[in-house]
């Protein structure tokens, strides 16, 4: 029998002082960092079968991101070649690597080319790392730091982040998924890595300070109970109507002291779930991959007049400089945001994207027990509940923002009611992409 074998290794990604951090509407220099970035790779092998893993502390990337890695490695023939999963953790706080809100200006392609160099470089030292190994697998729960971002109001339109204590909210639109799978890696009887697979949005900070986020004050304080460095690889499941807002609450959740809170009761709840890890026995590897085309969003009529008609109110809008612009603005009603959301979605018919989009997705399995699937969106939590209940493996890890990043996708109820993540844009997916996405997974696991 094949012996399973396991490698690791990391590069710091950290950027320099002044670069733009990814993810809200307005850009943002950033003065420093409270943590570092890094990439991860882990590394697989079981006989003639190898595979990679690779966690970026990154907002998004898109899928020409990934080829461009793929082209380096098939340059170099190494074995891994289009057999890597690439996923980000999805930090707010992190470097752009690709346009967001179509702003080519805040991509620095020095910084780009750095981390593909790096990526490339982490991958070779964990091949060349490449030792025998056990895999454990356990899951968990948590119940107490996830919340659905999207409410139905009393109107029975939807609103995203519709604020604290807000009167007008009626119930929720959906319910979260509190489930974590775990991964432990073992060598010569000590854990080599840990993985854990959460659905929660990585947007605690705020501000212009480089930083991981929850996920990095998570692995620290995994690290602390296991007494020495261990790689924690934090692997962001379907949250696209999903944050840490607790709109029951008065208090402020933004800041690096809220990043702490999470990390560290995430770190707590899987810490006291690892004696649950079950050893697989059977370890051996497949890898697939598909491709598969991701259509742009066509606006309806109704769709395009009350674009338009926002656009007119607010056109004189001007975006309010030294203050973060997010998609808690949308509820506030800032005419800023409102215009610029009246201009893409009136972008969908004036200027629409012509190019047939193709992303890919991949699935990796160990054994019967354990896989893990990509997705390249923010897909929303009903697309991993359509997977997992579909799914042949138990433990089955869905990798949100894995491959490349097409925004957010919802199930087909979930446009045209309202609601930030559906809100008509030139990139936004078509409302079928979600069930297409929940197929071909589907399809890769079988």
């Amino acid at each position: 029998m094949s012996k399973f074998e396991f490698g690791f290794a990391k590069e710091d990604i950290t950027p320099r002082c002044g670069l733009g951090l990814c993810g809200y509407f307005n850009l943002r220099p950033n003065r420093g960092a409270y943590d570092r970035l890094a990439v991860k790779s882990a590394v697989f092998r079981n006989g003639s079968e190898s595979c990679g893993l690779v966690s970026f502390d990154l907002c998004l990337f898109p899928s020409s991101f990934v080829k461009r890695i793929e082209k380096v490695m098939i340059e170099k023939k190494s074995p891994l070649a289009e057999r890597v999963l690439f996923c980000a953790t999805h930090t707010h706080t992190g470097p752009f690597v690709s346009p967001c809100f179509d702003d080519e200006n805040a991509v620095d392609p020095a910084y780009v080319d750095e981390v593909i160099a790096k990526t490339v470089s982490s991958l070779e030292k964990a091949y060349a790392s490449l030792a025998e190994a056990e895999l454990y697998t356990a899951e968990t729960e948590c119940t107490t730091l996830a919340f659905i971002r999207r409410y139905i109001m009393k109107n029975g339109k939807t609103l995203t982040n519709p604020g604290k204590l807000n009167p007008e909210i009626d119930h929720p639109e959906g319910k979260i998924d509190p489930k974590i799978i775990m991964a432990e890696v073992r060598q010569e009887g000590r854990a080599v890595m840990l993985m854990a697979n959460i659905s929660n949005h990585t947007d605690t900070i705020g501000g212009d300070i480089v930083s991981a986020d929850w996920p990095g004050r998570m692995e620290a304080e995994i690290q602390n109970a296991y007494g020495y460095d261990i790689p924690v690889m934090t692997i962001i499941a379907p949250q696209g109507n999903i944050n840490h807002f607790d709109i029951t609450t008065p208090g402020s959740q933004t800041g690096y002291e809220e990043a702490k809170r999470i990390g560290k009761g995430y770190a707590n709840v899987i810490l006291a779930a690892l004696y649950r890890l079950k050893k697989q026995e059977d370890t051996s590897i497949t890898f697939g991959r598909r491709d598969f085309e991701a259509p742009y969003l066509q606006l309806t009529d109704e769709e395009y007049a009350e674009a338009k008609r926002v656009y007119e109110e607010n056109k004189d809008a001007v975006m309010e400089e030294g203050r973060d612009l997010t998609s808690e603005d949308i509820a506030r009603g800032v005419p800023a945001v409102k215009k610029m959301f009246a201009e893409r979605a009136i972008g969908c018919r004036e200027n629409p994207i012509k190019e047939k989009r193709v992303e890919t997705q991949v699935a990796i399995t160990f054994g019967s027990e354990f896989a893990i699937v990509s997705l390249p969106a923010e897909p929303f939590v009903e697309i991993g509940f359509g997977i997992r209940e579909g799914s042949k493996y138990p433990k089955t890890v869905l990798a949100a923002l894995g491959m490349g990043e097409i925004g957010y996708v919802g199930m087909s109820y979930h446009y045209g009611n309202g609601g930030y993540e559906t809100s008509p844009s030139r990139g936004l997916a078509d409302r079928t992409v979600g069930d297409a996405m929940i197929k071909g997974a589907l399809e890769l696991l079988k």
